[in-house]
């Protein structure tokens, strides 16, 4: 039996033995920040959100968008290292993701996550301070209709780092989903983990429905070229906020590309060469929503770019960064 139907099955022994709930914090996922007081948080917008950041304050920021919806920043914080170059790196699990607090399905609209994102802004980065994005995959997807919506942000937001985005419209959105699932094997292990799991824990709170989700989504879909000797790390998923999330994008349509064109940074997409899902033509499609973007592959690895070469993905962000201006403090 493999790593992952052992921990399915060892769960689910204990909680029908009774020796423990697993609706219960922290025995089936880690707790939130609304179950641990120690971990690190802030709060926007009535919501308590996991967060963190390195290096000076008030130094040029980099703001960092994990992937999902709903995953945490926790495979991203080789990103941390930028700290030792002057710069301010900002972690945050967002709204019902990773381990911040979580909320019913009926809270989440299109307006109050993209307010959650510029609020965080506002509460982690020193007004007036210049700052870029990097973000991962969805957090990409979350860079582009934060500058879709707000352009340069009054001259602060001076480029973004755009890891593997999927879609900016619903038609891309479909046709990448599309790809995406279909290289799921039905019949596969993976899948199999996550029903088996699912006949003794049903989703009927957050707890149970992250862990199923964990289950499902660790190794990503086939075509992502995760490997499996090295997958990411993750804390926790919010499965009703991934849920969510694609739900709103899926049913009334979404285009963030509509004001792309007038953000006049230079922004650069890095993927990974042996995603087959993010292709190298998929990844240029949506770069030429942008009036100047570059894309730049990373051999070797697949859609968890960060993790699995951070050192390749270090140079490229600080070449990129010396390329647009963007410098840092005194480290």
């Amino acid at each position: 039996m493999k790593p992952a139907a052992l921990l399915s099955a060892g769960l689910a022994g204990l909680a029908l033995a009774g020796c423990l709930d697993p609706g219960d914090p922290g025995n089936l996922v880690p707790k939130t920040v609304v179950e641990d007081d120690s971990l690190p948080r802030i709060e926007v917008a009535g919501a308590l959100l996991h967060a963190e950041s390195f290096g000076d304050p008030g130094g040029p920021s980099i703001m960092v968008l994990h992937g999902g919806p709903g995953a945490d920043y926790r495979s991203l914080l080789p990103l941390q290292a930028l700290a030792n170059d002057g710069y301010h790196v900002v972690f945050w699990d967002q709204r019902g993701a990773g381990l911040s607090q979580r909320f019913d399905a009926g809270t989440y609209s299109i307006p109050a996550y993209l307010e959650d994102l510029r609020l965080v802004i506002e509460k982690t980065i020193a007004p007036g301070q210049p700052f870029v994005f990097i973000g991962h995959s969805w957090g990409a997807m979350y860079a582009t209709w934060f500058i879709n919506e707000y352009g340069d942000y009054g001259g602060r937001l001076k480029g973004a780092i755009l890891t593997e985005p999927g879609a900016f419209t619903t038609k891309q959105l479909n046709a990448f989903l599309d790809k995406l699932e279909g290289s799921v094997d039905i019949l596969g292990e993976q899948l199999n983990d996550a029903l088996w799991a699912g006949q003794f824990m049903s989703a009927t709170d957050h707890a149970r429905a992250d862990y199923l989700l964990v289950t499902l989504a660790l190794r990503g879909a086939p075509s992502e070229q995760r490997n499996p000797a090295n997958l990411p790390p993750m804390w926790r998923m919010g499965a009703v906020a991934a849920a969510k999330l694609v739900s709103l994008a899926k049913d009334p349509g979404f285009d963030f590309t509509t004001h792309l064109k007038s953000f006049a940074p230079r922004v650069l997409f890095l993927r990974g060469g042996l995603n087959q899902a993010a292709t190298l033509a998929h990844q240029q499609e949506l770069a030429s929503s942008y009036a100047a973007a570059d894309v730049v592959t990373i051999p070797g690895v697949g859609h968890e770019v960060v993790w699995a070469a951070p050192e390749e993905y270090l140079a490229h962000t600080r070449a990129y960064f010396q390329a647009i201006g963007f410098a840092g403090g005194v480290p």
